[in-house]
């Protein structure tokens, strides 16, 4: 079955403005129930010129079904890379959320201006160097740093302060899908890529509901001509990426020589004043053995 590549910002976007399928996915995502979505209207795409790194940023407002079936509000901020990123873009648009607050019903039912916890998820286009799993949670968890005892316990005040997050590396999404979430995230998979880079030849689970209503909505997105051509300025993008990379890249090889044999030259400059040095050293020990000479005779 062949659909639109969704690593693709152009794609991904598409994909994730079918409110419905984003909140299917991020509660696959989650493990929780999301029950009620809206795409806040911070939704960016931001790109530096200057490197053609690009970043796809969606921000959902959700209201969350938790197992215990408390209901709760959070922020759930999505980002999309496929270069090797900036780390600090994704720290200022975090802090750009952390700022952010809505209106919470206290406990006495009254309605506060409050912050909401943040959940952050991100799609990486590229690998770490030091995780070799597909999806990961990075989460929170209360410890007496005295006894090293696990509480279970939550404080308004820390959920506000942390948050957890979830890394998917596209990359590595390759394989069995063992779970409904692997099951779901198979549309990414890079083992059913294809000659022409816009599309993928899909075999995964179809029995999936959700993977069935992703499969059909990326079918649409390859068959517009305006996706088509949005994916084809991408694929400029990179290239130009790349190029600058390979320039950056021959340019520190250029300066790194350089700066070798600036250091060769020094260890050799510094390799002839020791063998100077010590030329010094040998005369001046054989004009001590001399004298010592010249005194053994003049006692005589």
């Amino acid at each position: 079955m062949i659909i639109a590549n969704p690593i693709y910002d152009v794609v991904f976007k598409y994909l994730l403005k079918d409110v419905e399928i984003a909140r299917e996915l991020l509660s696959t995502i989650l493990g929780e129930e999301v029950i009620s979505l809206d795409v806040k209207p911070q939704e960016t795409t931001t790109e530096n010129t200057a490197s053609s790194v690009s970043i796809l940023r969606f921000d959902f407002k959700a209201v969350i079904k938790t197992k215990s079936g408390e209901r709760k509000k959070a922020l759930i901020e999505l980002q999309k890379a496929k270069q090797v990123f900036d780390v600090m873009r994704f720290r200022r648009y975090l802090g750009d959320n952390y700022r952010k607050e809505d209106l919470i019903l206290d406990d006495t039912g009254q309605s506060k201006k409050l912050p909401l916890p943040i959940v952050t998820i991100y799609f990486l286009g590229f690998p770490l160097d030091n995780i070799k799993n597909a999806v990961v949670k990075i989460n929170r968890e209360y410890r007496d740093v005295i006894t090293q005892e696990v509480l279970d316990v939550q404080e308004d005040f820390v959920e506000l302060l942390t948050h957890d997050s979830y890394l998917i590396q596209l990359k590595l999404l390759a394989g069995k899908s063992r779970t409904k979430l692997e099951k779901v995230l198979q549309v990414f998979s890079p083992e059913f890529k294809t000659d022409d880079n816009h599309q993928l030849n899909f075999k995964g689970d179809l029995n999936e509901p959700l993977v069935q209503k992703i499969v059909a909505r990326l079918e649409r997105a390859i068959a517009s001509e305006e996706i088509r051509e949005k994916m084809d300025v991408e694929d400029e993008i990179d290239r130009i990426f790349e190029r600058e990379l390979s320039k950056l890249a021959l340019e520190k090889d250029r300066i790194i020589a350089a700066k070798d044999q600036e250091l060769e030259a020094k260890d050799q400059e510094l390799e002839a004043k020791d063998q100077e040095l010590e030329a010094e050293r040998q005369k001046a020990e054989a004009l001590l053995k001399e004298l010592e000479e010249l005194r053994k005779q003049m006692k005589k």
